[in-house]
């Protein structure tokens, strides 16, 4: 009977392991909406020309950018120097702006640069690419990881199509992107990630195959004007990540109560 009760403790245990990663990624995508929330809030409760201020510096900080090189922000030592202002311009208590990728119910902060301690818990804007402040002549590029334990971040890149909507808020506006071009390219080609002249560009890009990540996934959109009921129609398609922990987590209630329910009845029985 005791070899019967341990196995089924440790079934018990490896459902609850298995339900572990989810439920982190959940808890990590609260926490992102939660300082995308604050941020948004902060934004609103700041007066117009403390805004008028922050949106200048930004644009002159794209005006000086302009022809500098990108490079790939996964490679080691690929880097380029940057201006000295960078992590003071659009910042706004360590927040860049926010992009909400709707059909993959993506809701996230975008944070300066791309290091490790940035990326590994939200997308991170790519040094050297312009401010995602929208504008002519400007192609911002915002990057993501695929593939991590606790958090969803960019891991489901892959499902979007061409014609699907992604938006940029940024200092109260919120600018939406139609997605024009998808393409992997490797690490070296990154010419797909210049500036277009007359265009309004965001690049959302990430680590591709998953797994392997040799090649990078470029999910480019274009300036549209932007409809704020289209987004609110395509965020009520699908289940939300809260839905999906609900069901998982109900899922895991039931099938451990199942099992508890088998031990006692067995237990009962042995001792009658």
């Amino acid at each position: 009977m005791a070899k019967k009760i341990l196995s089924i403790l440790l079934l018990v245990a490896g459902l609850l392991a298995l339900g572990y990663p989810s439920i982190s990624k959940y808890l990590s995508d609260r926490n992102s909406s939660y300082t995308t929330d604050t941020y948004e809030k902060k934004i609103q409760a700041m007066d117009k020309d403390r805004l008028k201020k922050l949106r200048q510096e930004a644009e002159e900080y794209n005006e000086n950018l302009t022809g500098s090189p990108v490079h790939d922000p996964f490679v080691p030592g690929s880097g380029i120097v940057m201006p000295k202002n960078y992590y003071h311009v659009l910042n706004v208590d360590g927040v860049m702006a926010s992009v909400e990728i709707p059909k993959i119910n993506v809701k996230l902060p975008v944070y300066h640069g791309t290091s490790e301690d940035v990326l590994k818990k939200a997308p991170g804007h790519l040094e050297g690419s312009t401010l995602p402040i929208g504008g002519k002549g400007r192609h911002a590029v915002i990057t993501g990881h695929t593939g991590l334990a606790n958090a969803k971040v960019f891991t489901d890149l892959v499902e979007l199509k061409a014609d699907d909507k992604f938006y940029i808020k940024v200092l109260g506006k919120t600018l939406a992107y139609k997605i024009d071009q998808i393409q992997v390219i490797e690490p070296n080609h990154t010419e797909a990630l210049k500036t277009v002249s007359g265009k309004d560009y965001v690049t959302l890009l990430t680590c591709t195959p998953y797994g392997v990540n040799s090649h990078r996934l470029l999910v480019r959109g274009v300036r549209v004007k932007y409809d704020s009921k289209q987004q609110k129609d395509t965020e009520q398609n699908g289940l939300t990540s809260e839905q999906k922990i609900l069901i998982l987590a109900a899922v895991i209630t039931s099938v451990v109560m199942l099992i508890v329910i088998i031990v006692v009845s067995l237990y009962r029985r042995k001792k009658g």
